[in-house]
């Protein structure tokens, strides 16, 4: 077997799927976030298929994803940075780069570099505590944008609530101060994340930030049957010994590990080396529709517990039911897939 024989299988049609069924259930353009590697399905190639869709926006966390795909050089596109940077002069020099201000401290010294406003987007925070300008600063703002009869290319809140009527409260809080601002200072209004999008109107807005749902990985508690997931993590048994022959399984005396009732260690190419953290250990895997647990993970190869059913060629998936794989790792999808990293091929079908 080669040395890419794991690879991350991306399915294009299903992002595009959920693209023009997104934009279409809630009438609104869509921005596309695809920060941290698209979510870990590939950041340019990403860009890529859904600028050949007429995606026309696209939004990440930090100033080295926006170069990725300024490096991409695609005609008629904005990159929104959700983060503010330090270096405004990449503003200057890219008209079709925006960013996010994200306090009031932030908006007076960016304004102070002669960055045009209209590259600016206003983030407003209602308790999230992450960014975003604060309620209690929102007269200090309204006074600026008065004084300086500032124009912005946009203002925008997120949805971080789990809970449906914070959302709903949120989003009445957010129309308010857009009016009170001034609603013609603004080209565009967004406010949902993932959640939002499925479970509230979004009154006013005139755009949807959508991440984790352009590639099929919904939230917890909220669940729309027409999305379709685009992930795959799948690879090949490289090796399969009898536990009889064996003393250690990896760097641990097989005595230390829940083997259960298998008599049998298959080998596979992927480790913490590639973001497989070793927080999977005992995960689930799928080999022939039945389940296996990866016993062990080291840097650049882990371990699986398997019976004679399994022969070396056979295709193992990982993360196969995903809410069993948050469930055992205590933490969100877009977690633990955003971490697979480019040692891991992405193929696109």
């Amino acid at each position: 077997m080669g040395v890419n024989d794991f690879k991350i299988i991306v399915k294009k049609e299903n992002i595009l799927h959920n693209y023009h069924y997104l934009q279409k259930l809630k009438n609104k353009r869509i921005i596309a976030v695809v920060k941290a590697n698209a979510y870990g399905h590939g950041i340019e190639n990403v860009v890529k298929l859904l600028k050949r869709e007429g995606c026309e926006y696209f939004a990440v966390a930090r100033e080295y994803e926006a170069k990725k795909i300024l490096n991409l050089k695609l005609k008629n596109i904005r990159i929104l940075i959700l983060e503010t940077i330090e270096n405004l002069e990449l503003l200057k020099e890219n008209p079709n780069l925006e960013m996010v201000v994200n306090s009031l401290d932030d908006l007076k010294n960016i304004l102070s570099k002669d960055v045009l406003s209209e590259q600016l987007h206003l983030k407003i925070d209602f308790g999230f505590g992450r960014n975003g300008i604060f309620e209690k600063d929102i007269d200090d703002l309204e006074k600026i944008l008065k004084e300086k009869n500032l124009k912005f290319k946009g203002i925008l809140t997120h949805l971080f609530a789990a809970d449906y009527e914070d959302m709903i409260e949120i989003e009445k809080k957010f129309e308010l101060i857009v009016k009170r601002l001034g609603k013609e200072r603004f080209e565009i209004i967004h406010t949902q994340n993932s959640a939002g999008i499925i479970s509230i109107e979004g009154k006013d807005t005139t755009h949807i930030r959508c991440g984790t749902l352009l590639f099929g990985l919904q939230e917890i508690g909220y669940y729309d049957p027409k999305i379709k997931r685009a992930f795959k993590l799948s690879g090949k048994i490289l090796g399969i010994k009898d536990l009889k022959d064996l003393k250690y399984i990896g760097y641990e005396k097989k005595e230390l590990i829940n083997l259960e009732k298998n008599t049998k260690i298959a080998k596979i190419r992927i480790g913490y080396g590639d973001g497989f953290s070793k927080r999977s250990e005992n995960i689930m895997s799928i080999i022939n529709n039945k389940k296996f647990k990866v016993v062990h993970i080291s840097m650049d190869s882990s371990f699986v517990a398997v019976d004679d059913s399994v022969k070396i060629g056979d295709e193992i998936e990982i993360f196969h039911d995903l809410q069993e794989s948050i469930n055992h790792l205590g933490v969100p999808h877009y977690e633990f897939l955003s971490v697979l990293n480019e040692r891991i091929e992405r193929e696109y079908i």
